[in-house]
């Protein structure tokens, strides 16, 4: 009965068997923007398969309803702690169901503009041979710092989303300078500077990112305040930006960049203490980061082969990698 009435008002369906068959067509590329599932399926359950589903982490996540005969405010909150977004019980109501579903399809239309977002920042670091990827391994040093100071799901979530859109604004500068080999002139910096104030427009009109905007706007901010774009100075930039900016600055320093090659494991660790004593970097931050990311073997045993750099190209170079 619910295929056909979901037929009758033109919607285009598709129906499973079970649990199983559910959580497969919700896991793929092509998971349907609304779903109805049942409570009791065989052999995975409704709500087993809507945590499943908010496990993804999808930028563009499925909006779905639990339809059951069980009734009751516990059950609705159990449903909806379970990651269900609605709750219809059976034998369902026509009116109820076509307004639950309007409500879904409008709150999906807000999610394609999250997604158009991601995408944004998806192609900033398509832009770059040398930038691909690293949104995700900055967000990935992120959330391990994260764990180990033991931040909540909440701040980890906003976290996750800030540090892959946090060069977002980058879709704004011009490959010639992103790809430079050469010194950039004043003018190249004051560009590339403006990025963050860029990406902060990019997000803004999506009220759903509003806790993720200080980890745009504030990620190239220093401890002395002398950073950019507001000069923000200590406590006045947010632990969960200031974890970012570690991150952050690791992995420009550890890639390689169009004028220069990537800069060795330790010396990196050596050049993020170096900057926490200047007043760049949170020292704590850095030192978390040293400890959460040890030596690997493998780079101690060159090590005692290979010279360090000498300090004041590296010096020169961590500069440049500020900018990244």
């Amino acid at each position: 009965m619910l295929v056909s009435t979901l037929n009758e008002w033109g919607y285009e369906t598709v129906a499973t068997v079970d649990g199983e068959e559910a959580w497969e067509k919700l896991r793929g590329g092509n998971a349907p923007h609304v779903a109805i599932l049942d409570w009791m399926m065989p052999k995975m359950d409704g709500l087993e398969v809507c945590r499943k589903v908010r496990a993804l982490h999808n930028p563009e996540p499925t909006y779905v309803i639990i339809l059951t005969s069980k009734e009751g405010k516990e059950n609705i909150v159990t449903a909806l702690e379970s990651g269900a977004d609605d709750y219809l019980t059976k034998p369902f109501d026509r009116g109820e169901l076509r307004a639950r579903l309007q409500v879904g399809l409008r709150i999906v239309g807000l999610q394609t503009s999250l997604a158009v977002v991601f995408a944004f920042a998806r192609a900033v670091e398509a832009k770059s041979p040398y930038t691909q990827g690293h949104a995700e391994r900055v967000t990935a040093y992120a959330l391990e710092m994260a764990e180990r100071v033991g931040f909540d799901a909440r701040e980890k979530e906003t976290l996750r989303q800030g540090g892959l859109l946090h060069d977002v604004g980058k879709i704004c500068v011009p490959d010639a300078i992103l790809d430079k080999p050469g010194k950039l002139t004043p003018e190249e910096v004051a560009i590339i500077q403006r990025h963050p104030a860029q990406g902060v427009s990019i997000v803004e009109p999506l009220h759903s990112m509003t806790g993720v905007i200080p980890l745009i706007r504030w990620h190239h901010e220093r401890i002395d305040g002398k950073g950019y774009p507001d000069g923000l100075k200590g406590v006045e930039i947010p632990p969960l930006v200031r974890m970012l900016s570690v991150s952050d600055v690791y992995d420009a320093l550890s890639s390689k960049r169009p004028y220069r090659d990537a800069i060795p494991h330790l010396d990196c660790l050596q050049l993020l203490r170096e900057d926490a004593e200047k007043g760049g970097l949170d020292p704590d931050l850095v030192k978390l980061f040293c400890e959460t990311h040890p030596i690997p073997r493998s780079e101690h045993e060159l090590r005692a082969i290979l010279p360090r750099t000498d300090a004041p190209e590296l010096e020169l170079e961590f500069e440049k990698s500020r900018l990244s």
